[in-house]
């Protein structure tokens, strides 16, 4: 079994360590993988000069008790060898301590296979539990069981292997920045200085809240003032409080794009904001948050024309505003409502 891994933002030596065996894979495998981990950041461990044996080497089992992500590559031959079958089990007994995400790439092999330790797989793994106990092969086989419950990418060798780590890359990419960002928010280290933060953080939402929700007001109020008085002053201070409004809404969102490093991409149906991981598939926002940024705007529209109107002695068009109250409902929902991007606990 060969590994890779790099610093971790969750203060632990590494980023990632990959499992797999190295005779079913390409000579050119490992240096790809390398190559697609550096151009995202993400060093390797270089299990150069571990020496094989029997069992798993202490210097593997640190490495992955120092990971963040555990990436399985799991092929014909992996479980014919007891030294990635025990690596396997340290990988599950982390993630099951909520201290490791793993992420299993069933690699020209099915995962029917894998978790039923059938075929060729089987093969391999009836051959690997000769002279072993039978508690060591029921515990293997519940490691594989597991591991194939979870969530990973399927590859066959008519697949491009640029592609798969590509993905790879993206999705561990994605997982640390949305960890860094839960670690960012939560100072587990000092309880006390990690209270006094969230309060801070509680006061500035509700700071955030008011003052929106007092420009909004002041402009709806502003607007029905000029409609019926015709005075262009109340139209201006309406258009006023409505640009207000909506670059402080603007701000908001793009310190929240800037938290969670997510990519604008021109997908259909909707161009947005998206997750790097899972190839761009996850859009980034709560649907309260678009509710924002659409009260917000139409408030604007709607100060906008009704300026137009007064400021040429004309009625505007809209009598009654509601944006406000749709856009109070909006802004006490999306930031009380707002959850964790991810927990280690994959």
């Amino acid at each position: 079994m060969a590994s890779s891994s790099s610093p971790s933002p969750c203060t632990l030596s590494y980023h990632a360590f990959t499992s797999f065996h190295g005779p079913d894979l390409s000579k050119t495998f490992i240096s790809h993988l390398h190559k697609q981990f550096t151009s995202n950041r993400i060093t390797m461990f270089d299990d150069e000069g571990v020496e094989r044996g029997h069992t798993i080497d202490p210097a593997l089992t640190q490495a992955i008790r120092e990971s963040t992500i555990s990436i399985v590559v799991l092929t014909k031959n992996y479980a014919s060898s007891s030294w990635c079958l025990d690596g396997l089990l340290e990988i599950l007994k982390c993630r099951q301590a909520g201290k490791l995400i793993v992420m299993p790439v069933f690699y020209g092999v099915r995962p029917n296979d894998v978790q039923r330790q059938t075929g060729d797989f089987g093969k391999g793994f009836e051959k690997t539990c000769r002279g072993k106990t039978i508690l060591d092969k029921g515990r293997w086989s519940q490691a594989l069981n597991k591991v194939c419950s979870l969530k990973g990418f399927m590859f066959s060798p008519r697949d491009d292997e640029s592609e798969l780590f590509e993905k790879i890359g993206r999705e561990v990419t994605g997982i640390l920045q949305r960890i860094e960002y839960l670690i960012a928010r939560e100072d587990t280290l000092n309880p006390t200085t990690s209270t006094n933060k969230s309060r801070c953080s509680i006061d500035l939402v509700f700071l955030v809240v008011i003052i929106n929700l007092l420009l909004e007001i002041t402009s709806a109020v502003a607007d029905q003032l000029s409609s019926s008085t015709r005075k262009p002053c109340f139209a201006r201070i309406s258009l006023v409080m409505s640009i207000l409004s909506l670059i402080l809404t603007i701000i908001d969102f793009t310190d929240k794009i800037r938290v969670h490093k997510v990519h604008f991409r021109c997908k259909l149906p909707i161009p947005w904001f998206y997750y790097p991981a899972r190839d761009y598939s996850t859009r980034f926002g709560s649907s309260t948050d678009n509710i924002l940024l659409f009260c917000v705007a139409g408030q604007l529209i709607v100060s906008t024309i009704n300026f137009s109107f007064t400021e040429r002695g004309r009625d505007g068009p809209i009598k009654v505003s509601v944006w406000p109250l749709v856009f109070a409902i909006g802004i006490v929902v999306s930031k009380f409502t707002e959850k964790p991007p991810i927990s280690k606990n994959n």
